[in-house]
C-alpha cells in the first residue's frame, strides 16, 4: 500500500551536497534596444542532491522506505541549513534552543531532529521561530542531548529513482535528488546600491578559481557556403560576458547571497556587473572630473555602452561608480577622461584599489547552484551577459 503521509529522509548526507534554483523567464531580447523580461515563476523551484552511503539494516530500511513511497511526499533536509540545538530537550518539551538566524526554520513549517543513527530521529512541526528558538506545534516524543542536529525540512518529491550501487552486498553508494513540493520562499534583496536606477552587483571574487570575462558582441553570420564569410554586428554595442566563482563563508555572507538570487530572479532583473580586472590605471587626479590615466587607446574609438561606466573600489570607503564622457590623449603614455560628475571630497588616488568598467546585464541563464562545502560554507558562480542599452 503506498505512504500517504510524508515520510522523513534520516540518512547520513555526504559527498556532494547541492541545491539548484530554477527560475523561469520569458526573455524578448531585441537586437538595437533593451531587452523585455517577464518573470513567469514567483519563486524558484528548488532541486535538491546529495549522496550517501548506507550500510547492512540501515541500507535495508532506506530501500524499503524507497519500494513503498515511491513518488510519495518525503521531508526532505535543507542540508544547507543544519545546526544543533543549544541545550539538551526532555520528552514533552516545547521549546529548542537553536540560533535560527540565516536559515530557512519557518512557521509551519518542518525540522528533522536526528541522533546517531538514521532510525534515531524525529520529525517536528513549527509553532514559531526566534532568533534562539524555535516553538514546537506538539510537544517532543522523546529526549535530545544538547548538539543533537536539527535541521529543517523542505515537503519534496524524487526527480527520479536512484541508482543504489552495490559496491558490496551489503552496501549501497548512491545519489539521489529531490525536487521540493511547495516555494521555498527568501526575501529578495537587491542591496541599496544603485547606480542610474539599476543595482550593483557587488560580490566578492573566489580568486582560487579565474573569473572569466569575454567581449562578445551580437553577430549575424551570412555564410552560403560559396562566397566568403560575412559577419553583422547587430547591436552595435559591446555585450561582455563576465562569470565568477563565490565562496560565502557565514550565515549572514550565505543569507545576503540567497537574497540577491531571489531578487535577481534568474534573467529577470538586469543589474550592473564590474569586470572585475585592472581595466583603468589611474596616474593622477587632474580636476575633481577629471582622470590622467595610463595609455589604453580609449580616445581613438567612440565611447558606447558597456564600457563606458566605471567602478572605482577603494581601501577602507565604499566604491564611486562614475561614467565617462569624454576621453583625449595627453601624450604617448597618457590619456586624459571626463567624468559625469565630481569625485567626492577626500578622494585619494593613495586609496584606490582598482578601477573595473561594468556593463548593464542580466544572469546568463534561468538556474543557480548552490554547493555546501562544510555547515556555513558555500560555493557557487555567476555569470551574467551584457544587454543593448542607452540608459
Amino acid at each position: 500500500m503506498e505512504v500517504t503521509d510524508a515520510v522523513a529522509w534520516p540518512f547520513a548526507i555526504g559527498g556532494s551536497i547541492s541545491e539548484r534554483l530554477e527560475w523561469l523567464t520569458d526573455l524578448l531580447e531585441p537586437p538595437y534596444g533593451p531587452p523585455q523580461t517577464r518573470k513567469l515563476r514567483q519563486a524558484p523551484r528548488t532541486v535538491f542532491n546529495f549522496d550517501g552511503l548506507e550500510s547492512k539494516a540501515s541500507r535495508r530500511w532506506m530501500e524499503t522506505l524507497l519500494a513503498a513511497n515511491r513518488v510519495g511526499l518525503w521531508h526532505v533536509p535543507l542540508a544547507i541549513d543544519t545546526t544543533e540545538i543549544g541545550a539538551a530537550a526532555a520528552i514533552s518539551d516545547e521549546v529548542l534552543q537553536v540560533e535560527t538566524a540565516g536559515r530557512r526554520f519557518r512557521a509551519g513549517g518542518n525540522a528533522l531532529l536526528l541522533g546517531n543513527t538514521a532510525r534515531e530521529h524525529e520529525v517536528v512541526e513549527i509553532d514559531t521561530v526566534e532568533a534562539d528558538s524555535i516553538t514546537l506545534a506538539q510537544p517532543l516524543a522523546r529526549a535530545w542531548r544538547a548538539g543533537a542536529m536539527l535541521v529543517p525540512t523542505i515537503g519534496a518529491r524524487l526527480t527520479e529513482a536512484p541508482n543504489l550501487g552495490r559496491f558490496t552486498g551489503e552496501d549501497a553508494p548512491y545519489s539521489i535528488a529531490f525536487r521540493a513540493d511547495e516555494p521555498l520562499d527568501w526575501p529578495g534583496d537587491l542591496g541599496a546600491t544603485l547606480y542610474r536606477d539599476f543595482p550593483v552587483i557587488e560580490l566578492p571574487a573566489d580568486w582560487t578559481n579565474d573569473p572569466g570575462f569575454r567581449p562578445e558582441r551580437l553577430v549575424d553570420t551570412l555564410d552560403n557556403s560559396i562566397g566568403r564569410v560575412r559577419l553583422y554586428d547587430l547591436a552595435g554595442v559591446l555585450r561582455p560576458e563576465i562569470r565568477f566563482p563565490l565562496t560565502l563563508v557565514g550565515r549572514s555572507s550565505i543569507g545576503a547571497f540567497r537574497s540577491l538570487l531571489h531578487g535577481l530572479c534568474g534573467r529577470w532583473q538586469p543589474a550592473w556587473v564590474p569586470s572585475l580586472g585592472q581595466d583603468v590605471a589611474i596616474k593622477a587626479v587632474n580636476t575633481s572630473t577629471t582622470l590622467d590615466v595610463e595609455w589604453m587607446g580609449i580616445h581613438e574609438w567612440e565611447l558606447q555602452g558597456n564600457r563606458r561606466d566605471i567602478r572605482i573600489e577603494r581601501r577602507g570607503a565604499a566604491p564611486i561608480y562614475r561614467r565617462i564622457t569624454a576621453a583625449v590623449e595627453v601624450n604617448a603614455s597618457t590619456e586624459r577622461l571626463q567624468l559625469d560628475a565630481a569625485l567626492p571630497g577626500g578622494f585619494a588616488l593613495a586609496d584606490v584599489v582598482a578601477v573595473s568598467f561594468m556593463a548593464l546585464s542580466l544572469q546568463d541563464s534561468d538556474t543557480n547552484l548552490l554547493r555546501l562545502w562544510d555547515r556555513d560554507v558555500v560555493s557557487s558562480e555567476v555569470s551574467f551577459k551584457g544587454i543593448t542599452h542607452d540608459f
